[in-house]
């Protein structure tokens, strides 16, 4: 599942992209302030951005600058108004890679998205299968094999295993697992990440499996034994 970040604080269109990019497969969060989205965007942990130029807290443009200028490159596809051409040039000498104008249909957001993961080499209907350490995953069976077991995961779990695949040895804070499982507004019980993360310790058990640490007062790793 390829994962987009939304930083609109047009919250009735950020809810209406956040429902249509869902149907469309993708895992989404949202957020309507310019500094909130540029520590999520710094992350790493998203696919591309959705970015509308005119924020509050820090202008889309300063985030834009401050990804690029922190060696982020994550696909950014800016937002902009139909009368200011100015923004989209300003857009892409910051580093935007494509831009849509508002408003929008639509089809034309699904194709642009399309196009711009297309680019960077995230989709591809051939890559189903990641592997570590001996162990084989499916991403969209949810299927984990390991030597002659094979488990299918929940979909809360899967999610949890996929990040770590997507980030080994790279420390996840427990905020930014919990807002890619459960949603940055999310209400979620303190132990509830902590349940998660001991079920799947377990399926791993094993000398030549992964190890999940736990990075003390920060979150969790994922450290390859191969």
């Amino acid at each position: 599942m390829l994962h987009l970040l939304i930083i609109e604080d047009d919250v009735a269109l950020a809810q209406a992209m956040e429902s249509l990019l869902r149907e469309e497969g993708y895992d989404v969060s949202q957020t309507g302030d310019g500094e909130t989205g540029l520590h999520l965007a710094l992350s790493g942990l998203y696919d591309a951005l959705i970015l509308d130029m005119m924020i509050p807290g820090i202008s889309g443009f300063e985030v834009l600058r401050k990804l690029r200028a922190n060696h982020n490159g994550t696909p950014v596809l800016v937002l902009t108004a139909r009368d200011q051409v100015e923004d989209r040039v300003k857009g892409l000498d910051y580093g935007a890679d494509d831009y849509l104008v508002k408003p929008f249909a639509t089809t034309e957001l699904l194709a642009r998205i399309r196009a711009l993961l297309r680019r960077y080499d995230k989709i591809g209907p051939d890559i189903d299968v990641m592997t570590i350490d001996g162990l084989s995953y499916h991403l969209k069976a949810r299927e984990l094999i390991k030597g002659q077991e094979t488990f299918v995961l929940p979909p809360k779990e899967a999610a949890l295993f996929e990040l770590f695949l997507r980030h080994p040895g790279q420390v996840l804070t427990r905020e930014q697992i919990m807002d890619r499982l459960w949603g940055y507004e999310a209400e979620v019980l303190e132990n509830t990440l902590e349940t998660y993360v001991s079920k799947l310790r377990k399926r791993l058990e094993g000398d030549q499996c992964p190890l999940i640490q736990t990075v003390r007062g920060i979150g969790y790793r994922m450290q390859t034994r191969g």
